[in-house]
């Protein structure tokens, strides 16, 4: 009696063990392994349309007694500013235009120099301004002696295809533009005001091109 008990036990034990085996054997697959890719733009990119043109200017010498300026707005229009300095527009300026290829809101950067033109006191509050713009005779690498014409309190507007978002912002800050609907690109103008030289030692303007650049970034 106990060598069949002991059989049976045996057999049952190995079909327990064999059915375990064809459960695991079902159970198998096979794993696939995807790709990803992502294309990644930390900047949108700006399109240089129209560069800025100040057009003819007529300057007259500078003593670093006083300041003239001219609204250049974003639409090409010049307005006068102050007048301690002669400085006079005689056509042909233009507004610097940009794009932007998107269809979302972006945010517009432009330089940051901002200085409130009735509330000049001292040579060189234009010249020493954080961020502002030269203008000089031949460029960079013009006469250094030569008096210079500066940029600052930069604007955005004259908008195509897009409005600014939350009204106009304050010159040289950042400014939101919301495109219009089904529109994928915005067109847009780019001002700034134009400072005579107020160093006191470069006094002296002469014929001929004042070059600068600057910089303008678009963001989300």
């Amino acid at each position: 009696m106990t060598k069949t008990i002991s059989n049976v036990m045996m057999r049952k034990i190995g079909l327990g063990v064999a059915a375990g085996g064809l459960a695991i054997g079902a159970g198998s697959s096979y794993a696939a392994d995807f790709g990803v890719t992502a294309d990644v733009q930390n900047t949108l990119e700006v399109t240089v349309v129209a560069p800025m043109s100040l057009g003819t200017l007529f300057v007259n010498a500078t003593d670093g007694t006083g300041i003239g300026t001219l609204v250049l707005n974003p639409d090409g229009s010049f307005t006068p500013g102050e007048t301690d300095q002669v400085i006079t527009s005689l056509g042909g300026q233009t507004a610097a235009q940009a794009s932007v290829a998107t269809d979302q809101n972006f945010i517009v950067n432009v330089p940051t120099a901002a200085f409130d033109a009735s509330t000049w006191a001292n040579p060189d509050d234009i010249a020493t301004l954080a961020n502002v713009v030269e203008v000089r005779l031949g460029g960079t690498t013009g006469d250094p002696n030569v008096a210079r014409l500066y940029l600052a309190n930069f604007t955005v507007g004259d908008i195509t295809d897009g409005v600014e978002s939350g009204g106009p912002a304050v010159p040289g800050a950042p400014v939101t533009i919301d495109p219009d609907f089904g529109a994928t690109a915005v067109t847009f103008g780019i001002g700034a005001e134009v400072f005579t030289d107020d160093s006191g030692t470069r006094t002296q303007y002469e014929t001929g091109t004042y070059e600068g650049t600057f910089e303008v970034t678009a963001e989300f």
